[in-house]
């Protein structure tokens, strides 16, 4: 069989430890034919067969995104939603100064939307009360969302407009938090949802489209080829219908529904193929440890970020959002329908909790789909990670957490230890998981090689290492963001590595990452990707940015 083209002219790197780096690949419709030498390669030229010079380029298999949100990140951010994060606005004051101009220029029928609210990062944070969001409008509906995206404040406009009172009844798996005079104000987790989609749906339908459309690009001029839509529910899910009737999408996208109470699908699971389709079930087991609301072994620390900026008690030990026989009748109902299940989990105990859940749905269930995902992983402890091996559990950890809050993590929320214990996927790697290393966009961008970085220096963007004995090879640290990142989603036989038989999925970067020196992996740049043996962007390293950059 003659090939449709064969890459030569620079390193491959394969992610298949018996050949990790080869000279040629040739594919065929689509798929991997032959990888190996040129000489052998060549072989399988034809008269037909394109010869792709890569020039001195490296190429691997596409980066994938196992906890990704395109289309959350799309509805998140962009007009109308004004951006207030500390990286454009450093005080809260000036944070303040932001939503005031905004609302001086608001029309009746408008609903503002401020998103990036960052205890930790602006400087003098503290929580609006609802006396302060009232005061910025008393007749205008005034949203202001926390940068890890899991609360939101409201004016009394706004809860008039989205008609909540202090009788709507608190959702499971959801927290709602009332001012002095028992009036509903901040909004947590699944109470949240309500809230966001009502939102969205004032935006209108052509907004999400369009901006799916820009953030599904986002992903693949970083260089992923596939991600993952965690917490798709009926509502978000038609931008996607809508999307793929018109278009083809740039990467590979496999969804997580959001888990309802009842344990029931909401969306149908039948059809879909290797470009898009439903995966498996994403729960939220506790929230973010930037809001507190995550449940520990050890407390906060008690400071003023904690107790002023963050509204904390003192020695707080933070919250599950389900009670732990909640958490065991959701994960069982799915688990008795076959599904695959994901579950975020940054507090220890309730990792504990989920993997309690887990042990029982998994003994009960052997027909479940697995592996069943554990998401971030912050406070993971060291016997915690033996016994999601024993089980077969493997962690995604979100890295990124130390380059933006890593000083936060470590002077002002959990302390040096814990902070250096933070996200320990080199523990996870060395004893012998299949771990995957994640963005979780819209929290932080897309950044590949952002998470390669952390993962080989543990160096936050203020340049301090934080927690070096949690530092893991290169090797390891793409396996984790390419063949270990696919069998996350249970596509690693189809995606993630380039060996024979699989898609054509690849990624071209200006140079080799595995002889690069760790300091330098971000002054990589992102030169293209290919899907399907399709070319879907390329561009020169003139035109391209450097990961230190895009960071």
């Amino acid at each position: 069989m003659g090939a449709d083209a064969i890459f030569h002219g620079g390193p491959i790197v394969t992610m298949d430890r018996d050949q990790m780096q080869v000279e040629a690949v040739a594919i065929s419709k689509g798929k991997i034919l032959a990888v190996g030498s040129l000489e052998a390669v060549s072989s399988y030229r034809g008269s037909e067969t394109t010869m792709v010079d890569l020039d001195g380029r490296t190429m691997l298999p596409g980066f994938v995104e196992a906890h990704g949100h395109p289309l959350l990140s799309a509805l998140c951010w962009g007009d109308p939603v004004v951006d207030i994060r500390s990286v454009h606005t450093p005080t809260y004051e000036a944070a303040l100064a932001k939503i005031r101009r905004r609302v001086s220029k608001a029309k009746e029928g408008d609903f503002l939307w401020f998103l990036g609210l960052d205890a930790q990062l602006h400087v003098g944070a503290k929580e609006p009360s609802k006396a302060e969001l009232d005061a910025l409008s008393p007749t205008i509906p005034i949203a202001v969302q926390v940068s890890n995206m899991h609360g939101i404040f409201l004016n009394t406009a706004a809860l008039k407009a989205l008609k909540i009172t202090r009788e709507t009844p608190v959702v499971a798996g959801g927290h709602v938090r009332y001012d002095e005079n028992g009036e509903p104000w901040k909004f947590e987790e699944r109470s949240r949802d309500y809230i966001v989609e009502s939102f969205y749906a004032i935006c209108g339908e052509q907004r999400g489209i369009d901006s799916l459309r820009d953030w599904l690009w986002k992903f693949s001029k970083s260089g992923y080829t596939t991600s993952s839509e965690m917490g798709l529910t009926p509502m978000t899910s038609v931008f996607y219908k809508k999307t793929l009737e018109r278009e083809q999408m740039p990467i590979r996208v496999f969804c997580y529904q959001r888990a309802v109470p009842e344990g029931i699908e909401t969306i149908p699971f039948e059809g879909g193929n290797d470009r898009f389709a439903m995966a498996g079930i994403k729960m939220w087991g506790d929230g973010s440890v930037l809001m507190g609301n995550v449940w520990l072994t050890k407390p906060y620390l008690n400071n003023e970020i904690t107790l002023t900026s963050m509204g904390l008690p003192r020695d707080s030990v933070g919250h599950m959002n389900y009670k732990p026989e909640e958490l065991k009748r959701i994960i069982r109902a799915y688990a008795a329908r076959g599904h695959q299940m994901s579950v975020h989990t940054h507090g220890d105990r309730t990792i504990d909790a989920v993997l309690d859940a887990y042990e029982v749905a998994l003994k009960d269930f052997p027909e479940a789909k697995r592996p069943f995902r554990l998401e971030h992983c912050g406070t993971l402890r060291e016997d915690q990670i033996d016994r999601c091996n024993k089980l077969g559990v493997v962690c995604s950890f979100f890295l990124p957490y130390l380059y933006y809050w890593g000083e936060a993590l470590r002077d002002a929320l959990l302390g040096p230890e814990a902070a250096a214990k933070f996200v320990p996927a080199g523990s996870a790697v060395r004893k012998g998981m299949r771990s995957s290393l994640h963005c979780d966009p819209p929290m932080t961008w897309p950044h590949a090689l952002l998470c390669l970085h952390l993962a080989t220096t543990r160096r936050s963007r203020a340049g301090n290492v934080i927690g070096p004995d949690q530092i893991m090879d290169i090797d390891s640290a793409l396996r984790s963001v390419t063949i270990d990142a696919a069998f996350h989603l249970r596509k690693h036989n189809e995606i993630g590595s380039i060996e024979v038989g699989k898609y054509a999925d690849f990624v071209l970067l200006d140079r080799n990452p595995r002889t690069v020196d760790p300091e330098h992996v971000l002054d990589l740049k992102v030169l293209g990707t290919y899907v399907e043996g399709e070319r879907i962007w390329e561009c020169s390293a003139d035109e391209a940015p450097t990961g230190r950059h895009a960071a």
